[in-house]
């Protein structure tokens, strides 16, 4: 298996810092459920007036809502996540990923014979098979939602010791 370096939370801290640098492994993100609701917030056009806050901030308050999203979702079995109406969806994107994995660093392998993968937006781990399928040499992982990186870490653990 991929000797895995770390993954890193890439969420802020309350001081306003960096990733808090917890290790772990590669992923999947579950897609969230929709309320199904519309949106009556319009996009401004270019030449529309900003409000006061600068566009640095709106990105920083953006990957907040984003990780506080992934962070807060409740865990789902697969019974449950069977009833889901993109099942099908989600099982395609997943098999299309691995031949895309697989494809990739048969390519790369060529040129290279030890390969190492950065995995952004690792989520909880979901592509670590893919990755031990792959034969890689090392794997860094990291996500903006902590509590996705440390599933990942105990998905990883518990690969290993299977493996």
């Amino acid at each position: 298996m991929a000797e895995v370096d770390q993954a890193v939370d890439l969420s802020k801290t309350e001081t306003g810092e960096g990733g808090n640098g917890h290790l772990s492994s590669s992923a999947d993100r579950n897609s969230g459920s929709s309320t199904g609701q519309k949106s009556t917030t319009k996009r401004k056009h270019e030449y529309e007036e900003e409000d006061d806050s600068s566009p640095t901030k709106k990105q920083h308050g953006h990957g907040e809502k984003v990780a506080t999203h992934y962070n807060t979702l409740q865990e789902t079995g697969l019974a449950a996540r069977s009833q889901s109406r993109i099942f099908y969806m989600r099982n395609f994107n997943n098999w299309l990923k691995s031949v895309l994995i697989g494809e990739i660093l048969d390519t790369v392998r060529q040129s290279h014979r030890e390969l190492s993968v950065l995995d952004l937006g690792c989520g909880k781990g979901g592509d670590l098979l893919k990755w031990r399928k792959g034969h890689i040499s090392r794997l860094v992982c990291a996500d903006i939602a902590a509590v996705s990186v440390e599933q990942c870490q105990v998905r990883y653990e518990c690969m290993r010791k299977t493996f």
